[in-house]
């Protein structure tokens, strides 16, 4: 189903000068430049505070205010807008397969850190009363919780959090965006 963007919701970005949009130690010409961090956070953020339903159907729009962009500058700044949103992507998603591969590993030491522990709780449970021994029992119930988090937390919030980050990043390339003289 086609939207009109004249009815969908504007995200606004405002930049005082058009060097706030690039990144000032990219020597690429305009429409391959990186944009600098603060640009790429403001464009991120807009879109991301937008809200939930102008945010997934993937119509809405991007303007960006600049004063006064020289001829051909608008198109220059939208190709890097593209361009640095779909490489942040690819970097995301090869951030989210590292992640993986870590978390992976790190369920592997759990197993190895957690069997002994167990074992080892196990033992000290034959001992209750000896305050050494139920401080021992502690710190190995203390240790598995530990390692067991590691894994999970890299492998559900971190990845997840990365693959959202990567959708929105590609969403943002794909979003008409316009470049109008602002003040």
């Amino acid at each position: 189903m086609a939207h009109d963007t004249t009815t969908l919701r504007t995200g606004t970005v405002t930049f005082k000068s058009v060097a706030q949009i690039y990144d000032s130690d990219d020597p690429s010409p305009g429409a391959h430049r990186d944009l600098s961090e603060k640009a790429e956070d403001r464009i991120f953020r807009t879109v991301l505070s937008a809200s939930r339903g102008w945010r997934t159907r993937l119509c809405g729009q991007i303007e960006i205010r600049v004063p006064d962009p020289a001829p051909g500058q608008g198109e220059a700044i939208v190709s890097a807008i593209r361009e640095h949103f779909l490489r942040r992507a690819d970097e995301m998603a090869e951030s989210t397969a590292l992640t993986v591969r870590v978390g992976l590993r790190e369920c592997r030491l759990t197993a190895a850190v957690c069997a002994p522990s167990f074992i080892g709780i196990a033992i000290c449970s034959q001992f209750k009363g000896n305050p050494f021994v139920e401080v021992a029992e502690n710190v190995l119930v203390i240790m598995c919780w530990v390692v067991i988090w590691q894994p999970f937390q890299s492998l559900v919030f971190d990845r997840w959090t990365q693959k959202e980050t990567a959708a929105i990043y590609k969403k943002i390339a794909r979003m008409p965006i316009r470049v109008v003289t602002g003040e």
